[in-house]
Order: C-alpha cells, then sequence, then structure tokens
C-alpha cells in the first residue's frame, strides 16, 4: 500500500528507526550477563556501577512504593537481590529505551505526556495483573511503558503523515489506532510489536504491545493483552472506567471479574505511584 508519503510497510518504518535508535548498552551487556548461567549478583551490580545514574534510579525505585519494602535498601546488590535480576533488566529497558526515544523530535507528540500516559499504563498493568493472577506483573508492567512506542515510530518520521492521521482523527471521530489504519493499513501497535522483534526482546511482549487495542488477537497471552487493555483505558481517563456506558470495558472488566472497588484502588494506587517514580524512571 501505498499511501502518499512514500512509505509501504509498517516494516519500512521500523527499519528507518532502526537505523537511528538501537538497544541501550547497558541493557545488552546485563542481558549478556543474566543469559550465562554461571554468573553472579556481584557481576550484575558491577554493570549497574559503570552508570552511577542508573544505580541510583535502581535504588530510589526499589525504596518506593512501587515495591513497598518495609526496610531500606542501601546497596545496589541487595537491591538486586530483593527486586530479581529479571525485574531489574525490565526496569533499565524501561528507563533506557525512553532516554534513546527521546533523542529523536516527533511531529504533534507531547513527548513528557507521551510517558506520563505510558508510565501509568504500566504501573496500572501491573497493578491489575498482581490483582488478578496468572501472569508476571513486572512483564505487563513493561509492556505498558513500551506498548505505544510505535506512535514514536510513525511520528517521527514525516510531518505530513502525522497531519494527515490527525486530520482523520478529527474529522472522522475516529480513535487514533483506527485512524492509522485507515490512512496507512496497520496501526502503532503492530508497529511497536515490530520494533520490539527487531530489537530481540520477546515474542510475548511483542504480542502484548502489538494487541494493546485488539487483544481478542492475542494467541498465547490473551488474559494478559486484556490486563494491558484496560490499563490503557484506565491511564488515559484516570479514573475508574464508567462501565455502565461502555460495554466494551463491561465485557473486559467482567472477563477479568475485578469489582468497581477494586478498580478504584487500582487507580489510587497507581496515581501515587506513578507520582513518586515518574522523575526516577523517566529521568
Amino acid at each position: 500500500m501505498d499511501n502518499g508519503a512514500g512509505i509501504t510497510t509498517a516494516q519500512s518504518l521500523v527499519e528507518n528507526v532502526l537505523q537511528l535508535i538501537s538497544l541501550p548498552e547497558v541493557y545488552l551487556r546485563l542481558q549478556q550477563v543474566i543469559d550465562d548461567p554461571d554468573h553472579t549478583r556481584d557481576q550484575v551490580a558491577e554493570i549497574l556501577a559503570y552508570d552511577p545514574a542508573l544505580s541510583a534510579r535502581v535504588l530510589r525505585i526499589a525504596n518506593s512504593s512501587y515495591y513497598g519494602f518495609p526496610r531500606e535498601i542501601e546497596t545496589v546488590a541487595s537491591a538486586i537481590g530483593i527486586i530479581g535480576e529479571l525485574d531489574l533488566r525490565n526496569l533499565v529497558l524501561a528507563t533506557s529505551v525512553a532516554g534513546s526515544m527521546n533523542t529523536l523530535s516527533y511531529s504533534g507528540v507531547n513527548i513528557d505526556d507521551f510517558w506520563l500516559h505510558s508510565l501509568r499504563c504500566g504501573i496500572t498493568a501491573r497493578l491489575i495483573a498482581k490483582t488478578v493472577g496468572g501472569f508476571n506483573p513486572e512483564i505487563l508492567f513493561l509492556a505498558g511503558i513500551l506498548h505505544d512506542l510505535g506512535i514514536l515510530v510513525i511520528y517521527q518520521h514525516d510531518a505530513a503523515l502525522a497531519a494527515a492521521i490527525s486530520r482523520q482523527i478529527e474529522e472522522q471521530h475516529q480513535l487514533r489506532d483506527q485512524a492509522e489504519r485507515e490512512v496507512l493499513g496497520f496501526d502503532h501497535a503492530e508497529v511497536g510489536a515490530l520494533l520490539l522483534e527487531a530489537w530481540g526482546l520477546s515474542a510475548e511482549l511483542a504480542e502484548l504491545v502489538g494487541c494493546h487495542h485488539q487483544y481478542q488477537l492475542a494467541q498465547e497471552n490473551n488474559t494478559a493483552a486484556l490486563m494491558l487493555a484496560l490499563a490503557n483505558q484506565m491511564a488515559q481517563l484516570g479514573t475508574v472506567p464508567d462501565i455502565d456506558s461502555d460495554p466494551r470495558l463491561a465485557a473486559m472488566v467482567e472477563q477479568l471479574e475485578i469489582s468497581p472497588d477494586t478498580l478504584n484502588g487500582i487507580i489510587q494506587d497507581s496515581a501515587q505511584q506513578c507520582d513518586e517514580v515518574r522523575n526516577i524512571i523517566l529521568g
């Protein structure tokens, strides 16, 4: 499909970004060490030691309401022992990707609002997962942080393209993903999933990102995709969804068996945690 802007596929957009942005070196080194079955906790801490700012972030997050540990964690090694290496890796990925993507310029995107929504979505998805059970909450946190990366991929390329999608949203009263599919033939969820795949991240994570607007399409992680879709809606609203006036949301909440009181508690906890960690994670 030729949309008139010289872009034919979601893959071509991703390839353009891959020439500009790669996964941060600290994450790649951390992943390499964790993949070694003979590695030690000190080796993990040593990688973080090369980045004092990142080490400080890890300690601040470990001591925040995000984890809610009863005593102060004073060293990175202690933080690794309590948080766990895989969750630490996810936090490093979330913070470092935000920093890397911010080096690009975007048409019609308020980057601060973008990352604030992403953080709210990630924290809300994590809390939903902890409530419902059956899926790793930290994977859902990471999926929430990264779920809209495809927007940045699309909107960094061409101001005319960004304007065409905005016109479609305004004139046809469509949601962003619907307008993108109308103009481009694909949406930012598909683009984001392709980017994660190109970076070599897990198929599980790519599927969640790729299905966050159409969770029914998830083949391996349908319930987790549903959690992320609900978190995305809640993060946009900033309050408990009015499920009585939205049949789609009502179906999502019913399927996850979450009560209105529980949803309200999740919203309140998410707001508190977001206020506390936004400057830590987003820099």
